[in-house]
């Protein structure tokens, strides 16, 4: 058997528009409709999400952010990270009110993205398995109005929020887009 290290990296960028929509997204946030997942094993306990709802694109808040956050900044960080682009595979909010939390999981798709909306302080952050020493626990360094892009395969979790604020998140899957053009320039295989 052979194994071997690929490195990827996690992803953190300041959304510009955060102070623009912020007001009008948490508006529309609370008018959306939601479910409060609780399932104690799994250590997750959600008070307001639509996840159930996530392929659905016409959501108001969904269209309120199209052209800031899905048009304008997610592609520059795709093409940061040495993609030319992405697809949106889903997207939706959580909320947290104190004790809580997003129990450990994984998404299915290329990259899992977070947008902080609302981080109030002494709210934990994300935190991240690192795939290639699971002992190791990486506690993300952000703030309020960050985004965050991570390979969906790393196990990470929500930490029960510890603040008596509320705390929301977007999340969203998304997959890559890339051409061919790179790898025909004279790389070796």
């Amino acid at each position: 058997m052979q194994k071997c290290l690929l490195k990827c990296a996690y992803h953190v960028s300041k959304f510009k528009y955060h102070n623009t929509i912020k007001k009008e997204l948490l508006s529309l946030l609370d008018t959306t409709p939601f479910k409060s997942p609780y399932e104690p094993q799994a250590e997750t306990n959600i008070t307001k999400t639509d996840w159930y709802d996530s392929q659905n694109f016409d959501r108001e808040w969904v269209k309120l952010i199209n052209p800031t956050l899905i048009q304008d900044h997610m592609v520059d960080v795709y093409k940061d990270l040495g993609y030319d682009g992405y697809t949106l595979h889903e997207i939706w909010f959580q909320q947290y009110l104190n004790n809580s939390g997003h129990g450990w999981h994984t998404h299915s798709s290329n990259f899992t993205n977070v947008y902080y909306v609302e981080l109030p302080e002494n709210s934990p952050t994300t935190k991240i398995v690192n795939p290639y020493n699971q002992t190791e626990i990486i506690e993300l360094d952000v703030e309020e109005g960050d985004i965050v892009v991570f390979p969906s395969f790393a196990i990470h979790k929500g930490p029960q929020n510890i603040s008596t604020s509320r705390k929301t998140i977007l999340s969203y899957n998304t997959n890559i887009i890339y051409s061919d053009k790179i790898y025909g320039q004279g790389l070796q295989e």
